[in-house]
Parts: structure tokens; C-alpha cells; sequence
């Protein structure tokens, strides 16, 4: 028999055994009650221990706190029936359950806060854990207090009554705040359970506690089963995700991230608050633990993101060197070239400083191409290229830049006519001196031709024309026998050139 068809035929008995016994009220119906609170719990553990085995091993330790929250229950419920053995007509007399409801609520609120993924979580969740166990103990503390005392004055039953109910809320908004941020789908299929049965065990044992206490009936006790047996038809259904739809955002993240520790931290405040008066060490103790745990967290998320934005800059410096870098020969790319150009031109005109342009283009590139092959040609560019950036680096303040193909552009900042024509003469036999053999060059040896157009000091012009000149410059280097470097003439114009390359 399936386990979903299996879950419903063993509660439906069970609850209806448990409200006969209820109406019925015969001899010591306190431990008949207890008895099958614990068979519900019981069946309720064995669906639980099933999907622990069914898990992940990603997930393992959430269902192995869920697995021990429900034990810590049996424990409790365990000690109402022995209770109820002695004294049938009380409860709470010879036994105190309360610190095995208290771990309960405690191991909730650890699934709730436990983050395994990264190191920054693991230290945040133990960081939260901490703050659990301080809430759980201060509030275990509290309520033995109370319940040493005196439980039979009504003004100590509601306080502990209150008590619970705001334990349960505590849990609810842990595991709220928990489930708003899950974003993996397993990981949802457990945090909706352990949604559901937060919000049970916070609405049913309210009720009961409201109608003990208004009421002689035993029937509110019907509602000590409802959580286990929600629990119980959630955990025997298929292991479908809910709220598939459900995909929390940046801003959700981050909101109920910075939440769920100031809800930790502002439950042990509330607790010491109410302790002040019957242990001031306590109390004080409590505070700075609550304070000193929510700054060591937040100290963790500081500087967590500070370390994530120094890496974020790192690599935007990188990418943007990437975007202005040729791959191949490792030199500024057009793009890079034209903001170099776009500055070089700005000082000129500022300071009034000649401004050279020159166009390097490799000799019948296309020819060595298809002669020596594609890989050979990028293996060329990629050694023309280095060579061109060696020279250039020798003086200093200038700018190599692939210009596109197997054309280069040189930008020279502040040098005149004479040391211009002196450099770029270096560059070319610089290439030269490479020897890379070219079968189809006269040379016999890869070569460059030069054009060069210059901005004198405090010569008007726009950018655009002084590539262009740069341009013929080359075409004229070209149609003067290729291997040699030309100016851009004025009375030269490109319609009256042959093209070569």
C-alpha cells in the first residue's frame, strides 16, 4: 500500500479513537488521551524517519533536526503520560515536560537558521545558533521558574500559556523569514513542511491552552494530535514542490537575510526584559550576547561584501582591459586606441603640443596568408605586434595600438617632425630585423610601410582628418615600393594612388 493512501487510513482511526475517549471521559482519561497522542506522534516519526532516508544528503541534516524535534516532543508527551499515571486528574505535578518542548522549539529554530553553503553561512548559522540556544535556555528558564513556584494560580497558567504562544511565534517567523529565501527546489520541499507545522504547532496548541483554561471539557485536548497529523499527511504526499512559481528576489533576499538575525537578537532582548526582575546577571548576560552576536554578524556581512566588492572591481579593471586589449598581440584595440587618441588630442590642444599619427600596415599580408597559412599569419602579427611594443617602450610616452587586420597605428605625443620620422624608422627595422621568412616578398622577409601625418603646435584640425592623412601616408608608402615610411603631402591625394597590400 502506497504511503500516501497508507497515512490517512491510520490518523482517521486514531482521531476518532482519541474524541470517543474525549466524549466519553472514563477512568484516567488524561493518560488515554496521552496514550494516543503518542501513536499519532509515533506514526508521525516513523513518516519522518522515511523521508530522512528518502533525502539528499545536501538536505539530511534539516530532516535529522525535524527527525529529533518530534522525539523531543515524544520525550514530552512521554512524561504528560507518566504524570497523568500518578496524579489522573493534573498535570505537570510530579513531571515538567517543559524542557523537551523547549528543545523542541529549539531544533526547529536551528533548521530554520542553518545555512551550509560557503563558509560566510556556516559562520552566520553558528553565529544564529547561538542566539537560539540563549532564547531557548532563557526562556526554559523563565517558564521553571514559573512553574516551580506556583501553576495553580491562573495569573501563572496564562503567563505560561502566553509563554508558549510566543515561543511558537518566535519558531513561525524563523522558519518564514527561512522559507522567503530559499531558492533551491529540495531545499523548498523542506522548508514548506517545516512551515506547516510551525504554523501548527503554533495555532492548535493555542486553542487547547485558551479552552483548558476556560473550560472543564476534555475535548480541546483533540487538538494536541492536529499538528502531528498535519505534519504526518504532509510528509506521506509525493515529494512535489509547492510554490514552484516561488523565486525570491535580490531585494527579498537581502531584506529577510538582515531580519531573521534582528529577530534572533530581539527575542533574547524581550527575555532578558522580563527576567530583569528575578536575575539582573542573568538578564545583563543575556543582552550582550544578544547585542554581541548581532555585531559579530553583521562584522561577518561587512566584510564579507567589502571583500566581494574589492573582487567585483578587480574584475570590472580586468574586463575593461580585456575590452581595449587585442587578444592575439596583447596591444590596445581600436577602441583603446581611439580613447588614447581622444586624450592625446585633448592635450595637444591644451598645451599646445605637436601630435603625431602614423599607420603601420605588414607588406602583402594577405599574400603571406595564403601562402604560409592562417595560423602562420596570426603567429606573424602576434611577433610584429611584440616587436612593435619593445621599441616603442624605449621611448617612453607612446601608444601601439592594432588597428585592425594586419595593420598597426602608433600615436606620438610631444615629439617633432625629426624625432617622429627617427622613431617610426626604428619600429620599421625593428620588424625587419625580425626575419620572418615571406617567399613572396622581395625582401624575402616580412616587412611594414609607414605612413605618417602630423598636428603641428597650435595647428586647428579635427581627429577624423588626421587619420585620414595618416592614411594616404600609407597608400603613398605603399605605391613608393612598400619596406619605407612616408608624410602625408598636401598635393597628394589617394584617387591619384594604386592600392597595394
Amino acid at each position: 500500500m502506497k504511503i500516501q493512501t497508507l497515512a490517512p487510513k491510520v490518523y482517521v482511526p486514531l482521531l476518532a479513537a482519541h474524541a470517543a475517549v474525549l466524549v466519553a471521559e472514563p477512568a484516567r482519561v488524561l493518560s488515554w488521551s496521552y496514550a494516543l497522542v503518542l501513536l499519532v506522534l509515533l506514526f508521525t516519526l516513523f513518516l519522518a524517519g522515511r523521508r530522512l532516508r528518502m533525502s539528499v544528503a545536501h538536505n539530511r541534516p534539516w530532516w535529522t533536526m525535524l527527525l529529533l524535534a518530534l522525539a523531543m516532543q515524544l520525550a514530552a508527551f512521554g512524561l504528560l503520560l507518566t504524570d497523568s499515571l500518578v496524579h489522573p486528574q493534573g498535570t505537570l505535578v510530579q513531571f515538567d515536560p517543559t524542557f523537551y518542548f523547549c528543545s523542541s522549539s529549539l531544533l526547529l529554530t536551528l533548521a530554520a537558521v542553518y545555512n551550509p553553503v560557503g563558509p560566510l553561512h556556516r559562520w552566520a548559522s553558528a553565529l544564529d545558533a547561538v542566539l537560539a540556544c540563549a532564547v531557548a535556555g532563557l526562556f526554559y528558564a523563565l517558564l521553571r521558574g514559573v512553574i516551580r513556584h506556583d501553576t495553580a494560580q491562573a495569573s501563572a497558567a496564562s503567563f505560561v500559556m502566553w509563554m508558549f504562544d510566543a515561543m511558537a511565534l518566535f519558531v513561525v517567523a524563523c522558519v518564514t523569514l527561512r522559507f522567503a529565501t530559499t531558492k533551491r527546489a529540495d531545499e523548498r520541499r523542506f522548508f514548506v513542511v517545516l512551515l506547516v507545522f510551525a504554523w501548527a504547532e503554533l495555532v492548535f496548541p493555542a486553542i487547547h491552552n485558551r479552552f483548558i483554561l476556560s473550560s472543564e471539557s476534555y475535548l480541546p485536548e483533540l487538538c494536541l494530535d492536529l499538528p502531528f497529523v498535519v505534519l504526518g499527511l504532509r510528509l506521506s504526499q509525493r515529494r512535489n514542490v509547492w510554490f514552484r512559481w516561488y523565486r525570491p528576489s535580490r531585494r527579498v533576499h537581502l531584506v529577510t537575510g538582515g531580519i531573521s538575525p534582528f529577530v534572533l537578537s530581539m527575542a533574547l532582548c524581550l527575555l532578558a526584559f522580563v527576567q530583569l526582575d528575578r536575575n539582573r546577571a542573568i538578564a545583563f548576560g543575556a543582552m550582550a550576547v544578544g547585542i554581541a552576536s548581532y555585531a559579530m554578524r553583521v562584522a561577518l556581512l561587512l566584510g564579507h561584501h567589502l571583500r566581494q566588492e574589492g573582487e567585483l572591481k578587480h574584475l570590472q579593471r580586468g574586463l575593461r582591459q580585456t575590452v581595449i586589449h587585442d587578444e592575439l598581440t596583447g596591444l590596445l584595440n581600436r577602441r583603446g586606441f581611439y580613447r588614447n587618441f581622444d586624450r592625446a588630442w585633448e592635450r595637444s590642444t591644451r598645451d599646445r603640443l605637436p601630435l603625431t599619427v602614423a599607420l603601420v600596415d605588414i607588406d602583402m599580408f594577405k599574400t603571406y596568408n595564403d601562402t604560409h597559412g592562417h595560423l602562420a599569419g596570426d603567429d606573424c602579427l602576434a611577433k610584429v605586434g611584440r616587436a612593435l611594443q619593445q621599441e616603442a617602450d624605449a621611448y617612453g610616452d607612446l601608444t601601439v595600438a592594432r588597428y585592425g587586420g594586419e595593420e598597426f597605428a602608433v600615436l606620438l605625443l610631444g615629439r617633432d617632425r625629426m624625432m617622429a620620422e627617427h622613431i617610426l624608422q626604428r619600429l620599421r627595422l625593428c620588424v625587419e630585423a625580425l626575419r620572418i621568412a615571406s617567399r613572396r616578398s622581395r625582401h624575402g622577409v616580412v616587412t611594414v610601410s609607414v605612413g605618417l601625418a602630423a598636428r603641428d603646435e597650435g595647428e586647428p584640425g579635427e581627429k577624423p582628418a588626421l587619420l585620414h592623412q595618416a592614411d594616404q601616408a600609407l597608400y603613398a608608402a605603399k605605391h613608393a615600393g612598400r619596406n619605407c615610411l612616408r608624410w602625408f603631402a598636401p598635393s597628394l591625394h589617394a584617387s591619384e594612388l594604386d592600392r597595394h597590400g
